[in-house]
């Protein structure tokens, strides 16, 4: 859903207004470009790397649009905090030699839900449903070619390996 190799765990504690998830993906691997309400906070828990963000008025394809000086790179590490702002497209990139690890909280429970933006009342977060279905997620077929072409030149500079079949890679 996230990305290859991603593996997600969301939680929600009995009668609170928080909810969150922790999520461990594969150095040389990213997850779809997505957005939704504000107040994420995220904290880097293991590996090195970088999360883009843009306006979501930028569209999906920024770089094409000649809207590319709106993305920015925001450069990760272990205790580093990421909190996108309320509908900015971004998505993580692990370049580290290890898989990347992070926790994500939000305010917003099913219990006690806030104004942050899901699609068409559906029972699912609009960060989990395709543009193309009306959600919020870029699917990768989509994305603007220079996110891959800027992660391929970034694993160099590390000397991780692109694990990303839409890209060319050859998974084991």
């Amino acid at each position: 859903m996230k990305g290859p190799g991603w593996k997600v765990t969301q939680f929600e504690m009995s009668g609170n207004s928080l909810i969150g998830h922790m999520a461990e993906w594969p150095s040389g691997v990213y997850n779809k470009a997505h957005y939704h309400g504000p107040g994420a906070t995220i904290l880097i828990l293991r590996s090195q790397g970088y999360t883009l963000i843009w306006p979501k008025e930028a569209g999906e394809r920024p770089f094409e649009s000649g809207r590319g000086h709106e993305v920015i790179q925001l450069n990760w590490r272990v205790g580093s905090l990421v909190c996108p702002p309320g509908g900015w497209f971004h998505q993580h990139f692990c370049t580290g030699p290890d898989p990347a690890r992070l926790i994500a909280i939000r305010y917003g429970s099913r219990l006690h839900p806030i104004g942050t933006e899901v699609t068409a009342q559906r029972q699912e977060d609009g960060a989990h449903i395709s543009t193309k279905e009306g959600g919020t997620v870029i699917e990768f077929e989509d994305e603007d070619p220079q996110i891959g072409r800027r992660f391929e030149a970034e694993l160099k500079k590390t000397g991780a390996h692109c694990q990303m079949p839409h890209l060319g890679a050859v998974v084991n």
